[in-house]
């Protein structure tokens, strides 16, 4: 290997712990949250909202911080983001003192920072690999960050389930790993060399709207959206069919989802982003109706199977989005549209609550809310497989998108 690979694979290998380390702590949380709430004796609305702050918290972060970084470089956004998000680590552990007040603060903070270096990290970690491995750069930024999104809640699960003091213990790894990421990144040299005057460009770009509204809206929506099934609905419904380890059950069930994800990653780029669209719905749509048994009584070990379909499904849909918006964008708009696409996608976060405001909370406590996220899955496949296809197969006349073509390599 050259020198000069030799040290692009450094480099690229110390964002990638990065991003896994940022979404390890982002998920470590999850099953704290549901400590939290039997503890606190809060409602299942109220789990929820802890998932909705989150989202909330991504907006600002994914709708600026791509774009910023565009102007001013992706070290300058994504140095100090870390930074915060150790704070908010903290803010994680001051709720064992301060409560439900500050876990609600703690969970806004992971939002806002950990968005902007998603974003910003996923677009400089292609960008230090080149032109000529940006495909499989996305299947790394990806695979990490859901390797990073599995472990984090079963390392928790375990930890909240059995040793003492679950309020702190839990998050003290992902502090840790997110200190040594800091260190680590002052070595990671800037792609931006060169400085863009003028306003923050927001938004989807003109050129890539038509791909946007039919391929990257839709199959954002398969990434959590299901997901938020296994972080709420499924431990809220299994809770009360008489299973009493269920913290970690919820990081059992988190590791299979995030797990498989990571895998689809791989198969994503190579079976290309017409393909994976459609496939991610269908196999959703499946992972949905087993999990519909999983919350029956005794149904419990159909667990296994609805996450991993769920989670193979959401790794297809992220990977493939990402495939896709590099594509799609011009370089000085990429991290813009990188941006929009992960608003989409952390809107999936939100879907809990506002199942439970417009329907009540007694929806998170009934099968049918899970058999209709099947259905919705089932639209999308039918869309990604209809006009979402025809859309990138147009596309594919352009030499920049031959990596969405189905079965490249």
């Amino acid at each position: 290997m050259a020198q000069s690979e030799r040290l692009i694979t450094a480099t690229t290998a110390r964002l990638a712990f990065t991003l896994f380390a940022v979404a390890m702590s982002s998920q470590a949380v999850s099953p704290l949250l549901l400590y939290y709430t039997n503890d606190l004796r809060l409602s299942g609305t109220m789990l929820t909202v802890f998932f909705a702050v989150y989202a909330l918290g991504l907006v600002p972060a994914l709708l600026l911080g791509g774009a910023h970084s565009d102007r001013i470089g992706r070290r300058a956004v994504v140095l100090p983001s870390v930074f915060l998000v150790v704070c908010a680590v903290g803010a994680v552990e001051a709720a064992a003192a301060f409560g439900e007040t500050a876990l609600i603060l703690a969970r806004f903070l992971q939002g806002l920072t950990a968005g902007a270096v998603f974003t910003v990290g996923t677009v400089w970690l292609r960008e230090l690999a080149g032109a000529h491995l940006a495909q499989r750069a996305a299947m790394v930024a990806s695979g990490v960050m859901a390797a990073g999104f599995a472990s984090g809640p079963l390392v928790s699960g375990v930890l909240v389930q059995w040793v003492p003091w679950p309020k702190i213990v839990p998050m003290l790894l992902p502090a840790l790993l997110l200190m040594i990421s800091l260190l680590l990144l002052r070595s990671v040299p800037e792609t931006v060399t060169e400085r863009r005057e003028g306003r923050i460009r927001i938004g989807v770009p003109a050129t890539a709207r038509a791909g946007f509204f039919v391929y990257l809206l839709p199959i954002a929506l398969l990434v959590y959206t299901p997901a938020m099934l296994a972080l709420t609905i499924f431990p809220l419904q299994i809770a009360k069919t008489g299973v009493t380890v269920i913290y970690v059950l919820a990081g059992v069930s988190l590791f299979f989802v995030q797990g498989s994800a990571a895998l689809a990653a791989i198969y994503a780029r190579r079976w290309g982003a017409t393909t994976s669209g459609w496939l991610a719905g269908l196999l959703c749509a499946l992972g949905c109706f087993c999990g519909y048994f999983s919350v029956l009584p005794g149904g419990w070990p159909w667990l296994v199977p609805a996450s991993l379909l769920i989670g193979f499904s959401g790794g297809l849909a992220m990977t493939g989005g990402l495939m896709v918006s590099d594509l799609l964008a011009p370089p000085d708009r990429r991290g813009a549209l990188v941006s929009m696409f992960y608003i989409v996608v952390y809107f999936g976060f939100m879907v809990p609550t506002i199942f439970a405001l417009i329907a009540g909370k007694e929806s998170l406590e009934k099968g049918s809310t899970i058999v209709v996220h099947g259905v919705v899955a089932l639209v999308i496949a039918a869309l990604l497989g209809g006009p979402g296809r025809a859309i990138l197969r147009r596309s594919a006349g352009d030499e920049r998108m031959p990596a969405t073509r189905a079965g490249s390599r």
